[in-house]
Parts: C-alpha cells; structure tokens; sequence
C-alpha cells in the first residue's frame, strides 16, 4: 500500500524504448519512485515482487496487450491503479479496458506531457483513496470479530441502550461488576443534563 508519506511506485510499460524512457524521465521529476519495463512479463515479474501505485501500460506489445496485461495485474494487485496508453481510437479498445481490466484512465499516443503528468497523479490520488477505504474495511472487520467473540464469550455485552438524551444506560449487572466506579460517571451526567 502507498501512503501520503511515501512516494508512489509507477509502474510504466511499453514496449518502444523511447516512450518507456520518456515516461519515466517526467514521472519521476514529478516525485514518483518510477520502475520501467519494456515487454508484460517484466512488469509481471515486478508486480509479482513490488508493491505498484499506479501501472502505465501501452496497449499493443508483444506476448499481450495492454487488456490483458491489466487483467493479470487485477490478479496480482487488485488495488493497483491502471491507465492505458494506445495509439488507437477505437472504442472496442477502450471498452475491453474499461469492462475486463478496470482501466482508470486512457491516453491517446502521441501525448501532451501535461497529460500524462495530470492523469497519473489523478491515479495517483484514486490509488490513496481506495486504499484507504480498503483498510478501513479491514479495521471494521477485525472490530466486528472481535465484538463477535466477546459476544460469544459474554452474551448480551454488546448490546447497549440510551435514554433519550443519548446517555448510556447502565443495567443492574454492569452497575455491580463496576460498583463504586460508576458514582462520579453518574454525578456528571446528572449534572449535565
């Protein structure tokens, strides 16, 4: 996972060696950690070992296209962010990339440089943010498990009620096991209310 402390790894593909360099010479002026690869088994091979930000693949290579370049990275990195770069206008392009690889953003060749700057960084910014989202997810899970267990060890523990000002209600049980400790909770809502 990329974090706003680290600098993001862009991944850039193409299989013309003037491009590839091209690309990687703007991205990392603009701060990214930029690794190159010139054929989709290289980029598999590094998506198999790094942890990619943001994948930059060309549609027409050898071995396989950019679809299904993008497919395989779904498999590897399903949080890796993609955008296509094709030569192409045709629409079939776009939707297989759309549809089948969940492509975010497509560049038409030649580009303008303030393109690919832009568009990467927007990739850049979806990339945080699912991220995000998906270790939020993972912090619900795991408190979801955790109250399941402690509902499964003490029943009844996590059900809570309120009066109708939104203070928690304590019942005898719970009043007991804390005893005195609950005194000042009560003075202070008492006097708050």
């Amino acid at each position: 996972m990329t974090t706003a402390e680290t600098p993001p790894t862009i991944l850039c593909v193409d299989d013309d060696l003037e491009v590839l360099g091209a690309m990687a010479r703007i991205l990392v002026r603009d701060g990214y950690r930029v690794l190159t690869a010139s054929r989709p088994a290289e980029a598999l091979k590094l998506l198999a070992e790094v942890r990619i930000a943001v994948m930059v693949s060309d549609f027409d290579m050898p071995e396989m296209d950019g679809v299904q370049l993008a497919v395989r990275s779904m498999q590897l990195q399903p949080e890796t962010t993609r955008v296509m770069v094709t030569g192409r206008r045709d629409v079939a392009t776009a939707l297989a990339g759309i549809n089948v690889a969940e492509v975010f953003r497509f560049l038409h060749k030649p580009f303008e440089v303030d393109l690919l700057r832009r568009e990467v960084a927007a990739a850049v910014a979806h990339h945080l943010a699912t991220s995000a989202i998906a270790v939020e997810r993972g912090t619900v899970a795991r408190r979801q498990q955790m109250i399941a267990a402690l509902e499964h060890e003490h029943p009844g523990i996590s059900l809570v009620a309120r009066d109708q000002s939104g203070a928690y209600l304590v019942d005898g049980d719970a009043a007991r096991l804390l005893g005195g400790a609950l005194a000042p909770l009560v003075a202070l809502a008492a006097a708050h209310r």
